[in-house]
Formats: C-alpha cells, sequence, structure tokens
C-alpha cells in the first residue's frame, strides 16, 4: 500500500478511534486485527499505517530507521519506547498491547482514544 503522509496520519486516527470506542462499546479488547476484517482492508506493516509509511519512505528521506520517519509526536523515542526508559517496552502502542493481551479492556479502550490524538510530528 503507498501512502502520503496526510493519508497515514487520517487512516491511524481512524483506526484506534475506532478500536477505542468498539473496545468501550462491547467491553472486550478488540484488536487490530478486527479493523482490517472489518472493513476488508489490505495488512499493513505492524498493523499500522504511519509505519506503512515511515518504513516505506525512511530510505528516500536519509533517516536511520523507519521510527526517525514517523509521522506521530509519540512523546518518546517511539510508538515501543517512551523517554528515559530505554530497556523496556514502555511507549504507548506498548502498553495498549500489553492491556489487550491482559483482556484489559477499559485501559485499552482510553489507550486507544489517546494513541488517535496524538500529535503531528513536525515535517524536516
Amino acid at each position: 500500500m503507498q501512502l502520503t503522509r496526510e493519508r497515514a496520519i487520517t487512516l491511524h486516527r481512524r483506526m484506534w478511534r475506532w478500536l477505542g470506542l468498539k473496545t468501550l462499546k462491547e467491553k472486550r479488547c478488540v484488536k487490530k486485527e478486527e479493523w482490517f476484517e472489518r472493513f476488508g482492508l489490505e495488512w499493513v506493516i505492524c498493523g499500522c499505517y504511519c509505519c506503512e509509511y515511515a518504513y516505506k519512505n525512511a530510505h528516500k528521506e536519509g533517516k536511520r530507521s523507519g521510527c526517525d520517519s514517523c509521522p506521530i509526536d509519540w512523546g518518546g523515542i517511539s510508538c515501543m519506547h517512551y523517554k528515559g526508559f530505554e530497556d523496556g517496552d514502555n511507549g504507548l502502542h506498548s502498553l495498549w498491547e500489553m492491556t489487550v493481551r491482559h483482556n484489559e479492556y477499559k485501559e485499552a479502550g482510553k489507550l486507544a482514544l489517546q494513541i488517535a490524538e496524538l500529535p503531528e510530528r513536525e515535517e524536516i
């Protein structure tokens, strides 16, 4: 799937909002696979439109890794790692995955909605 920065961000927000609202409404952890199945969409890298965009554009932008090209500001090093905590998966995406694994639907829903509203990273 070829994505522009703007399209990746739009789909990112739609998917995470849908995951959060559906999780809270159905009182169960809704997984990313359900988004792709429900809407008949092609799976993307890591189940994330921003990862798909970032990894396919990193080399064009001269970045070291796909995470460096992510259009979302996760408030840390990446979606998987938060600033100052280099030794663990503690970014918002990692926390969401952990809550889903432990069937903590209320927290998973809240995190998904928080992820949907993260700010864009400034273009460099």
